[in-house]
C-alpha cells in the first residue's frame, strides 16, 4: 500500500509539475493531494480506476492554482491603482491605521507557532530555514506555518484593506 503511495506520489508530482512549471509549487500541489487521497484512501480504493480519480483531484488543484494566481495579479493591479489615485495623506495614514490594527487581531487569532513563524519572517525578515533552525522545527514545517498564517489574513482581511497592508509592508501576501 505505501509503495503503491510513493508510486503515485511521484506520478502526481511530475504531472503537476510539468503544468505549473515551479518545483516548489508542484510540491505544495502534491503534497495537498495525497494528503486527501491518504484521508480518503478508503473510499478511493473502493473504485475501479483510483488513479485516475487521484489524477483529477491534481488537475483540479492546478486549476484552482492558476485561478489565484490571476486573482492575485487582479489584486496586484488593484494596489497599483490605489496607489496612482491615492492624494490624501491623512486618509493613507487613518486607512493603514485601521489595516494594521485588522491584521493585528488577525495575527492574535492564529495558534502561537503561526504568530511566532509569521513575525519572525516579516517583521525580522528571516528566511523559512532561518525559521526552521530558530524554532527547531523542520523548514517545511515553518513554510507549512506561514502559509496557513497568510491563507487565514488573505480570509479575514477585507479587499480594500489588504491593499493598504501590501502597500505598506512590501510583499506580504505574495
Amino acid at each position: 500500500m505505501e509503495n503503491r503511495m510513493k508510486i503515485l506520489r511521484n506520478k502526481v508530482y511530475s504531472f503537476t509539475l510539468k503544468l505549473v512549471k515551479d518545483p516548489s509549487c508542484a510540491e505544495d500541489i502534491t503534497q495537498d493531494i495525497m494528503l486527501k487521497a491518504w484521508e480518503h484512501k478508503d473510499k478511493i480504493l473502493g473504485m475501479d480506476n483510483p488513479d485516475f480519480y487521484v489524477f483529477k483531484m491534481a488537475k483540479n488543484a492546478v486549476m484552482d492554482y492558476f485561478k489565484k494566481l490571476a486573482k492575485e495579479k487582479s489584486l496586484q493591479e488593484a494596489v497599483w491603482v490605489r496607489m496612482e489615485k491615492s492624494e490624501n495623506k491623512t486618509e493613507n495614514y487613518l486607512s493603514e491605521r485601521e489595516a494594521n490594527h485588522r491584521l493585528d487581531l488577525i495575527l492574535k487569532e492564529l495558534p502561537p507557532r503561526q504568530q511566532e513563524v509569521f513575525k519572525l519572517h516579516h517583521s525580522e525578515e528571516l528566511s523559512l530555514l532561518e525559521i526552521a533552525q530558530e524554532l527547531n522545527i523542520a523548514p517545511n514545517t515553518a513554510k507549512n506555518h506561514l502559509f496557513r498564517a497568510l491563507k487565514v489574513i488573505r480570509s479575514q482581511m477585507k479587499p480594500e484593506l489588504l491593499t493598504i497592508i501590501i502597500g505598506s509592508i512590501g510583499q506580504l501576501i505574495f
